[in-house]
């Protein structure tokens, strides 16, 4: 006799209807964003506009040191919680779960709709086995990150729309707008971060009074949480991620200058770094799989503002249709050896326990 489904597991039928809702919703607003894209921009160009292909492969070459400063980064958030599992203070995330994770994850938010890939990280860190990393730390350090990201995506829009105003002048009420959207989107990144700096600066007496009301799972699950973003608070370890963050987004907006140089596109920096974080708050819009539609709204409205309306369906349209190709294949290869790194972790950590414990010493004293 089949057993029925347990309560808070759904019977696979309505599992199935849930997933199609959600993968039909994201496609009927990758429909709508690019319909409303396509009276702007060619979605895609008829003629490819690539005069200077050299640059292209140089942006294409940036893409492996700008995925590993993405991946990299998590360890400042995440060694620490490791450390005090094992009494160890040598002991580290182990590189190629830190990695491997990294890599993985950026192809599945990148594939999967309506944003729903962003727990994979957490996921592949959590069932890595390794001490001190469990699924409250691994959210709560990516929790961080995605905060400090949204600071710097608005500081993008705001900085670069400015610098470009002034270089350019004539952008006018557009880039009012943008700036207006910007700071609007600011104020949530703001909210976000005041409220996990009010959580890791709250005592841990005083936390454990409040969580003493709700069941033990949860209570255990924000003790966790509030752990990991207190070392956070720590300069030693908060200020090497701010470091990081900073470097990954600075390859982020080299990058796109130099697609867009390579599509006959001669902007500058100023402008590179505003369409990066216009793009960066577009896709935060509940686009479809691939980011399609989301991306190339964004994109539309980004170069709306600083390049000629008859520039646009040559090199605009090449430069959208290129900067997204390079993003899609370039986290779909890198999620190969991704894939293997995480094998590779899986067979050198073996079951969790003492032989964990010494192979993640190991590789901290590697590193």
């Amino acid at each position: 006799m089949t057993p029925s489904p347990g309560p808070s597991e759904p019977a696979p039928r309505a599992r199935l209807r849930r997933d199609l809702w959600l993968w039909l919703l994201s496609l009927v607003g990758a429909a709508v964003l690019l319909w409303l894209a396509s009276f702007r921009i060619r979605l895609w160009p008829g003629l490819l506009v690539l005069p200077r292909p050299g640059l292209l492969a140089a942006a294409a070459a940036l893409h492996l040191p700008y995925s590993l400063a993405r991946a990299l980064r998590l360890r400042h958030a995440l060694d620490h919680r490791v450390q005090e599992a094992t009494g160890d203070r040598r002991a580290r995330v182990p590189r190629d779960l830190l990695y491997g994770s990294g890599l993985v994850s950026f192809l599945v938010i990148i594939l999967l709709p309506l944003r729903l890939g962003e727990l994979s990280r957490p996921l592949l860190l959590a069932r890595g086995g390794v001490p001190g990393v469990g699924l409250p730390e691994a959210i709560a350090a990516i929790a961080s990150e995605r905060a400090v990201d949204g600071l710097i995506v608005v500081s993008l829009v705001l900085v670069g729309v400015a610098q470009a105003t002034a270089l350019v002048p004539g952008l006018g009420d557009s880039a009012a707008s943008v700036t207006q959207v910007g700071r609007g989107m600011g104020l949530v990144f703001l909210a976000l971060v005041l409220g996990l700096v009010t959580l890791a600066l709250t005592p841990p007496r005083w936390l454990a009074r409040l969580t003493a009301v709700v069941p033990a799972r949860l209570a255990g699950f924000v003790t966790h949480f509030a752990a990991t973003l207190r070392d956070l608070a720590d300069p030693r370890r908060g200020l090497p991620l701010l470091l990081w963050s900073a470097v990954y987004w600075a390859l982020t907006v080299v990058q796109l200058y130099l697609v867009l140089h390579a599509c006959g596109l001669g902007l500058g920096l100023a402008e590179a770094a505003a369409i990066v974080g216009i793009v960066g708050l577009s896709i935060q819009l509940p686009g479809g799989p691939a980011q399609v539609g989301s991306y190339q709204v964004g994109s539309v409205l980004a170069l709306g503002l600083f390049v000629p309306a008859a520039d646009l369906d040559a090199g605009g349209a090449s430069f959208v249709a290129v900067s997204f190709v390079l993003g899609l294949l370039g986290a779909a290869v890198l999620a190969v050896p991704g894939a293997w790194l995480l094998a590779r972790a899986g067979r050198r950590a073996g079951a969790p326990g003492a032989a964990g414990v010494e192979a993640i010493s190991r590789t901290g004293s590697e590193a």
